[in-house]
């Protein structure tokens, strides 16, 4: 296993989290309270979305440090590349478990926090999920973890309804060889086996470049599908997407194209796919802008004029968690382990996202620790580089900004 580098980081940016109450001023001698951040910065992991997500914690952590810091101590962050590996995490989680840290949050990969958590279970370490979706971790029912995202069953539940109200009856799908991918397309061939929508499904890796043949061999069943679906979160998805059009698969008129994951969130997928990813269908773990707070219109303002770009769900989320275990900490007035996750029980704290709280429910096993009102929409791209707040929405439709449930290539 290879040593992971870590950098001691007092991150910087703007100031933005308005509700956590704090002192104003520290002493410059104050011992700080140490945090640990986990998320991909290099491959095979989704490292976009894991410089997002660091991104974003940065802003939130510059904030409250500019504002008092929390119990007149200012916060630090010890970052940690997990590279999308279980390994890696399992070693970054052991690392972070020896500086004594407080509290970790971050990841984006679920197989990389399965094994991570298992780490914080054992030390007692507080662990906020930020963008990682397999029911497996709530499940698990570890005290000391929580989720701020979405859980796979209320993401994909709600995929299989628009599909079901789409009228696809034919569906291939690409799913990744980790919980994540796995338990995902789980939840929608139990839908779609319901609704009488036919699946035909492969695995590949999610370090996988090369994935021609299979979708060929997706293409070429009969009936053709009417929809592919790539479940997969890696960059690996952009050849997928890419491929997949070059195929002249999809999107077509004969087969919609829908990647889940994240990826297609990412600026880096319009230098990656191009025109190919305009009539791209994918989730998005974010509020409409016509919903949005103003907490979150300030940290869109602060995160596009640092970053140049706009801030996807994944890094509102990511933005909301130092928010959260701010708040944890204030309301627990202490920075025991046990305190702070008795003050995540009881927290209801409003971030970029709506007001969080966390349910204490097991039924179903994956309820526990998890923020239920977590948002998730689904939108289409149709114009080259547009970025995910101003795609269309298609669901729900209580959300939608079209009369369509999808739109097919005009061309």
């Amino acid at each position: 296993m290879r040593p992971i580098k870590r950098s001691h980081v007092l991150a910087g940016g703007a100031g933005l989290l308005t509700s956590v109450a704090v002192p104003r001023t520290f002493a410059l001698a104050a011992e700080p309270i140490l945090l640990g951040w986990v998320g991909p910065l290099s491959p095979p992991g989704s490292y976009a979305a894991g410089q997002e997500m660091k991104w974003a914690a940065e802003l939130g952590i510059n904030e409250v440090n500019a504002k008092g810091g929390v119990l007149g101590r200012p916060l630090k962050v010890l970052y940690e590349d997990t590279k999308g590996t279980p390994d890696q995490g399992t070693a970054a989680m052991q690392l972070l478990a020896t500086q004594k840290v407080v509290a970790v949050f971050g990841e984006f990969h679920s197989s990389v926090a399965l094994a991570e958590s298992q780490v914080a279970h054992k030390y007692g370490i507080p662990f906020l999920g930020t963008d990682v979706w397999t029911d497996k971790l709530t499940a698990q029912g570890f005290p000391e973890f929580f989720r701020v995202c979405p859980s796979n069953s209320l993401i994909y539940t709600m995929v299989g309804k628009w599909a079901t109200a789409a009228g696809f009856k034919n569906a291939a799908i690409m799913q990744e060889a980790t919980d994540y991918g796995q338990g995902a397309v789980q939840v929608l061939s139990d839908i779609f086996k319901q609704q009488d929508i036919k699946t035909n499904v492969i695995t590949v890796e999610l370090s996988q470049q090369e994935v021609t043949p299979e979708i060929l061999r997706l293409m070429n069943t009969s009936p053709r599908p009417d929809i592919f679906m790539a479940i997969v979160s890696g960059a690996s998805a952009y050849n997928i997407v890419r491929e997949a059009c070059n195929s002249n698969f999809a999107p077509t008129a004969q087969t919609a194209l829908y990647n889940g994951g994240g990826p297609a969130l990412e600026k880096e997928l319009w230098e990656n796919d191009g025109k190919c990813a305009v009539n791209l269908i994918c989730e998005n773990v974010a509020l409409p802008k016509t919903k949005l707070n103003s907490i979150a219109k300030r940290f869109v303002t602060a995160f596009q004029k640092q970053f140049k770009r706009p801030p996807t769900g994944t890094a509102m989320e990511s933005y909301d968690c130092v928010g959260v275990l701010a708040a944890a900490i204030a309301q627990a007035k202490s920075t025991d382990h046990k305190a702070i996750i008795s003050a995540m029980e009881r927290l209801k704290y409003t971030g970029s996202r709506g007001t969080y709280a966390f349910s204490t429910s097991h039924e179903p096993a994956w309820a526990f620790h998890q923020f239920m009102a977590a948002p998730v929409m689904l939108i289409q791209y149709n114009k080259l580089n547009q970025s995910p707040d101003d795609a269309p929405i298609l669901y729900p439709r209580d959300w939608a900004t079209v009369d369509y449930l999808f739109a097919k290539p005009t061309a």
